[in-house]
């Protein structure tokens, strides 16, 4: 049984679970640079590293006002970039994009859909051993998906959900997995954050970690206004109002005892 927690980020600055604290963003990219900067070249806000170069994202630059402009990619090609981070094997992980976008009826490529995800990927950069990842998929001239993706051995993907053509308040996808138990739920809101819909779990690969971060955008989106904000990776529960419904190891067990000794102090 999923159990649903709050952990109140702003008040403490850190999320507790199960007895220990964890409290970093891992890896932030604002897109805060001027006008013109490369994905590569955008700088990381918590640490050194920077997304690697894809010929496939040429030209999709920053648009000087705190937004990678992926309009700008004209081509059909699937491209992606990676950023290496701290190989992960335990623990909880949320993968945070922010982003806004105008997909344009009519101008689909058909022969692929369009897409951007945000991947956990196991190994890292230029790996395609995905552990868990968010995708916003246009799969025809009016329909926009979101969902789930685990990969690898015994996992499974979530539910989906449809979402608008237009987005024009910030749009919040994540992808967040829980590595000592093998789940992971994805999470979106279209109100800037105020809500959140849970697209429910699924399951991971126990053999995979994390060990990069990857952003897609697959796919000509020249019409589309496809605007991203940030892009980031955290050990904390990134949002107050976000319930964390990946489940605590030890926590049903912790339950199954405090109601045993109910049920001995009634008796």
């Amino acid at each position: 049984m999923k159990l649903a927690r709050l952990c109140f980020v702003a008040l403490t600055g850190a999320c507790t679970w199960g007895g220990y604290a964890s409290a970093a963003i891992l890896e932030d990219v604002p897109f805060d640079d001027v006008a013109g900067t490369a994905i590569e070249a955008a700088a990381n806000a918590a640490t050194a590293h920077q997304f690697d170069v894809d010929a496939d994202l040429a030209g999709v630059t920053t648009n000087g006002s705190g937004q990678l402009d992926a309009s700008l990619k004209s081509n059909v090609d699937f491209g992606s970039t990676y950023i290496d981070s701290d190989d992960i094997a335990t623990g909880r992980l949320w993968g945070v994009m922010e982003l806004t976008w105008d997909f344009d009826a009519g101008s689909l490529d058909t022969a692929e859909n369009e897409e951007i995800r945000l991947s956990l990927i196991q190994f890292d950069p230029r790996s395609t051993f995905v552990t868990a990842e968010f995708e916003i998929q246009r799969e025809d001239d009016n329909t926009v998906t979101i969902f789930g993706n685990g990969v690898g051995t015994g996992s499974s993907d979530t539910a989906s959900a449809n979402l608008s053509m237009t987005q024009s308040t910030n749009f919040i996808a994540i992808v967040a997995v829980d590595l000592d138990v093998d789940v992971m739920e994805v999470y979106y809101s279209d109100d800037n954050g105020a809500s959140f819909t849970t697209l429910g779990g699924g399951a991971l690969d126990p053999a995979r970690g994390v060990g990069s971060l990857r952003m897609v955008l697959n796919n000509d989106l020249s019409q589309d206004s496809v605007l991203i904000d940030r892009v980031y990776l955290t050990d904390m529960n990134p949002y107050p109002n976000l319930i964390a419904d990946i489940p605590e190891p030890g926590t049903a067990a912790m339950l199954g005892l405090g109601a045993l000794a109910m049920m001995r102090r009634r008796a």
